[in-house]
């Protein structure tokens, strides 16, 4: 990894998302009650209210939304996103019943996750999902999956895997070996984040998911009941 805090903004990020799923979808909530759960600081839409763990700038209720309620009341939400957040939680039934709980009968949540990604401690990191395992997950809590798809293609997760093995390739425990293993890692950064471009293109091969960085599913609540 690269060098403390500050440093790592000067490298380029191989993530990118070729449409922002997320973003488009909320864009069709307009006067309806949307909420982003663990919106790290962003605001997808004006009209969206955040929810994060911690106060961030943007952020409209502190809630630890993985262990206690969210403040909105059950069967009043009209969407719920929750992108990167499912990795991170110790207690995933309890979210996706909070989820439940606060959708209105027909209501959307949008699910974001890594598949092909490293490790990535927020404060833990806890689980995976392909694809087909995404949906099956969201059938068992009783939604219906209305799309799905990759949302970060197969050149990131290549780049990006690429990236983190040359720094643990030549990184060690003294302050030269950690030197040499940021310098790969930024050098390697600067040099190939020109291709992540080609995602744009092998995004929308039906394989695509096989290699994918991260997936996605939308889904409505069909009925009220979710798995312990």
């Amino acid at each position: 990894m690269p060098f403390g805090k500050g440093i790592p903004d000067l490298i380029p990020s191989f993530t990118l998302q070729p449409v922002n799923v997320a973003e488009t979808l909320a864009r069709q909530f307009e006067g309806r009650l949307a909420i982003d759960m663990g919106a790290g600081g962003r605001r997808l839409v004006p009209w969206i209210k955040t929810v994060d763990l911690i106060q961030l700038p943007g952020t409209d209720y502190v809630c630890d939304f993985s262990h206690n309620q969210t403040p909105f009341e059950s069967g009043t939400v009209d969407l719920v996103v929750c992108t990167g957040v499912l990795e991170h939680v110790e207690d995933d039934a309890f979210l996706m019943n909070e989820i439940l709980r606060m959708l209105k009968p027909g209501g959307t949540v949008h699910i974001e996750m890594p598949f092909l990604h490293q490790y990535h401690d927020d404060p833990i990191d806890c689980r995976r999902l392909t694809l087909p395992g995404l949906k099956l997950y969201l059938e068992q809590y009783g939604f219906e999956v209305t799309a799905h798809g990759v949302h970060i293609g197969p050149t990131v997760t290549i780049l990006t895997l690429f990236s983190f093995y040359l720094d643990l390739l030549f990184k060690g425990k003294s302050f030269i070996s950690k030197a040499i293993g940021n310098i790969f890692f930024a050098a390697f950064s600067f040099l190939a984040w020109p291709l992540r471009y080609l995602d744009y293109w092998l995004i929308k091969k039906p394989t695509a998911h096989t290699l994918a960085f991260g997936v996605y599913a939308t889904a409505v609540k069909k009925i009220q009941s979710g798995v312990a």
